[in-house]
């Protein structure tokens, strides 16, 4: 799974370098997202514990799916403000995670801190904001498939993490919020 990793890494720098090109705010934050993704991936800890291969395989999938979202281009502000917003919780959250930060299910140690503290999943939270916004934009059937498809990848995750990480259930406890407080 370690040539994946690196493959990955490739991946995010191509898609940061892409963005970047594409310019405005939203531009600037996937790329800056990518490229925080690509050095995570490389500098990430060896997982104590990881999911079956299918889940592992799933899950790098799924990078690939918020690709073939469509818009026809339109931009309302508060789109942009929700996209913007995910994306920004999705930064803080790769960031707080450090080198605890995988694509695929593992256990490279429990993060509290950071939006850890009132969330569990906060990065899926952040990226669920911004695919939700495109939906807003252009609900069509593919994106509603997509976003769809989506959720039940994010799922399938944050049921494999919980499950491997040591210690899950006392956060769990602490932290009941599995993606929005109050919530859910």
């Amino acid at each position: 799974m370690r040539a994946l990793d690196y493959l990955g890494a490739l991946f995010a720098a191509v898609l940061a370098a892409a963005e970047a090109q594409s310019g405005g705010v939203l531009g600037a934050l996937v790329a800056v997202q990518a490229l925080l993704a690509g050095v995570l991936i490389l500098v990430h800890r060896k997982p104590q514990a990881e999911a079956p291969l299918g889940v592992r395989l799933l899950a790098w999938g799924a990078v690939l799916l918020p690709l073939a979202l469509r818009t026809d281009g339109r931009r309302p502000l508060w789109a942009v403000g929700v996209s913007a917003a995910g994306l920004l919780l999705a930064i803080w959250a790769m960031a707080s995670l450090g080198a605890a930060f995988g694509v695929a299910p593992a256990d490279r140690g429990l993060v509290v801190r950071g939006p850890y503290r009132w969330v569990r999943h906060p990065m899926y939270t952040g990226e669920m904001l911004t695919w939700l916004a495109v939906l807003g934009v252009s609900p069509t059937w593919s994106n509603l498939v997509i976003v769809a498809m989506l959720g039940v990848v994010i799922g399938v995750r944050t049921r494999w993490e919980e499950r491997l990480v040591a210690e899950y259930d006392r956060y769990r406890q602490s932290t009941p919020a599995r993606f929005l407080p109050g919530v859910f």
